[in-house]
């Protein structure tokens, strides 16, 4: 059980919109609020925020027509995706390997950017997001020259590895890039947001 657990949901509302005692108390909070169900906007707001942006269609059959055609695009996009990593996953990597210096720089400048935006821009939001999904290639081809104990070009390249490992990594790939650079994006954009309420109260609190 979360350490919010046993909060109503009153309370929950109220400690998020305080910003929590800490930044780990802030992200716990959210955890806590996705897990009973709340949904937030694209800016990281849930709908009892005064900064969320309700997304509700007036006119129910337009919006589920344009739902459907929605959810198809993505399906068949996840679905090249997933097709194009199984068998370019080597080259994707080796590219992240050979770009290193740009994703690093392109991380730090996304992350300003976001930052200055104050996380709730949906644009720089994105390029932040992209930005951490290269840096998450990058460090895949570290973590695979780990379990290997090799270089990953090396690894990729010797005539002793086969088809089979390299679809095994494939695969990995597919679920690790899923998951892990939302993981970073979600973390950083949380304790983001958490520290410009902390700045913004302790500037309100000055003032008053």
């Amino acid at each position: 059980m979360g350490k919010y657990s046993h909060k109503s949901d009153y309370e929950l509302e109220i400690m998020r919109e305080q910003g929590g005692d800490s930044l780990n108390d802030s992200l716990e909070i959210e955890i806590e609020l996705e897990n009973r169900g709340y949904e937030q906007d694209e800016n990281g707001y849930f709908e009892f925020e005064p900064e969320h942006k309700s997304n509700i269609h007036n006119d129910g059959s337009v919006g589920n027509e344009e739902s459907g055609d929605g959810f198809l695009f993505k399906f068949i996009l996840c679905a090249a995706f997933v097709i194009f990593c199984l068998f370019g996953t080597p080259i994707i990597v080796g590219y992240a390997i050979n770009f290193s210096f740009f994703i690093y720089i392109g991380f730090i400048l996304t992350f300003a950017f976001m930052y200055l935006g104050k996380a709730v821009l949906p644009t720089v939001n994105f390029l932040f997001y992209l930005g951490c999904f290269a840096l998450m290639t990058r460090f895949y081809a570290d973590l695979v020259g780990y379990w290997e104990q090799t270089n990953y070009l090396t690894f990729v390249h010797s005539d002793s590895t086969h088809f089979v490992d390299l679809l095994k990594y494939a695969v990995i790939y597919i679920f690790y890039i899923a998951i892990v650079p939302y993981l970073l994006f979600k973390t950083i954009k949380t304790i983001t947001l958490a520290t410009l309420n902390k700045k913004d109260k302790s500037d309100l609190d000055v003032e008053g």
